[in-house]
């Protein structure tokens, strides 16, 4: 089995267990009615591509969310990356303004990354570096942040529940390490990332 085969298949055995975990969320549905994602979401920036498009699912009453996402980065905005993501945030707070604005001003969130190509893998080649020399991953990220966001709520008459505009930022594993060894040099918002976002909530 090639590596390529090998993280298509990790990839998809993750998504079927991570929705196989959240059924008992669903279980007043058919099960294709299950799989039918209840949010679509389009996003630049965010250390998941220059652009990414994504389908969530909401879960207690919609105080977390579940999403997966597909970004790309172009050639010419630092070289041709295609990465894919798993996500999961949580507002605990909410603003309610007159039943038309629901505000979130601060949602953590949790995500991991894995960017695809012959370049980047889960681990660094055991031949060519001695044990530990480089003990990340270059494909695989563990990201964490947090979020603010506004959602527009519809009539109920629209298939639309709401429209939601958000803003997000981020670090991973690999910046947070490399600012702690250099602490004293670099300051520790340079190693957030920024994304903004809209999502349609069904």
């Amino acid at each position: 089995m090639n590596k390529l085969l090998h993280k298509k298949l990790t990839f998809r055995i993750a998504i079927a267990l991570l929705l196989c975990f959240c059924q008992q969320s669903f279980a007043q549905k058919t099960f294709l009615q299950r799989l039918e994602p209840n949010q679509i979401n389009l996003q630049y920036a965010g250390s998941i591509g220059f652009l990414s498009v994504g389908v969530g699912y909401n879960f207690f009453k919609e105080k977390t969310n579940l999403s997966f996402h597909f970004g790309y980065v172009p050639e010419d905005l630092g070289g041709e990356l295609t990465i894919i993501g798993i996500k999961y945030d949580y507002k605990p707070f909410s603003i309610n303004i007159k039943n038309k604005l629901i505000i979130h001003p601060i949602n953590p969130v949790i995500f991991t990354s894995y960017t695809l190509g012959k370049n980047f893998d889960f681990k660094f080649e055991k031949p060519q570096y001695r044990k530990d020399y480089y003990f990340w991953s270059s494909a695989f990220r563990l990201h964490m942040g947090a979020g603010s966001e506004v959602k527009i709520l519809t009539t109920k008459e629209s298939k639309i529940k709401s429209i939601s505009l958000y803003t997000e930022a981020n670090t991973n594993d690999l910046y947070a390490i490399s600012w702690f060894k250099n602490r004293k040099s670099t300051p520790f918002y340079e190693i957030f990332k920024l994304g903004y976002g809209v999502k349609a909530n069904f």
